[in-house]
């Protein structure tokens, strides 16, 4: 069971921290739940079930995180970092919540950007949708674990993947 103050992955919603535990003052909802704050969006408290079917789960350590980053560096000679996914299988590369992942899925999005900017095409607004998507679910953890601010961690691990543009 998670504690107040501990920082978790929430779902697709992104990072958030435990502001609570108890049951909300919400007439007709019994139970114990998480009250969760997201901590790079404005939304106000999610309530979430202790006992939930949604992924929750820990930020990943400074050290997972500095790791995951070395390997973003480095992600234009990595052979399985530069290989494709289907579009059907986008949404549960999100929904995993696998770092790793999601950070192969960021590249590969990237990769068909890069290829229909050369065709002077634009991206899919499927493909660019799931791209937002994917960076804010994997950045925000990652400057939460690494203590970095949001904006320079986006820039950072933008021109790793994004290499080409």
């Amino acid at each position: 069971m998670f504690e107040i103050g501990d920082k978790v992955e929430y779902g697709v919603l992104g990072t958030c921290e435990i502001t609570n535990i108890g049951k909300p003052e919400i007439k007709g909802v019994d139970g114990t739940f998480y009250f969760l704050k997201p901590l790079y969006d404005d939304r106000g408290i999610i309530y979430c079930p202790v006992h939930n079917k949604v992924p929750i789960r820990y930020v990943m350590s400074a050290k997972d995180a500095e790791e995951l980053m070395i390997l973003a560096s480095g992600c234009a000679k990595d052979a399985a970092m530069n290989r494709r996914i289907s579009p059907r299988d986008y949404e549960t590369i999100v929904k995993s919540q696998d770092p790793r992942e999601i950070m192969h899925l960021i590249r590969h999005l990237y990769n068909i950007r890069n290829e229909r900017a050369r065709q002077v095409r634009r991206m899919k607004s499927a493909d660019a949708r799931m791209l937002a998507e994917a960076k804010k679910i994997l950045y925000q953890e990652l400057a939460t674990a690494t203590g970095q601010e949001l904006d320079g961690l986006t820039a950072r691990m933008d021109a790793a993947l994004g290499i080409g543009i």
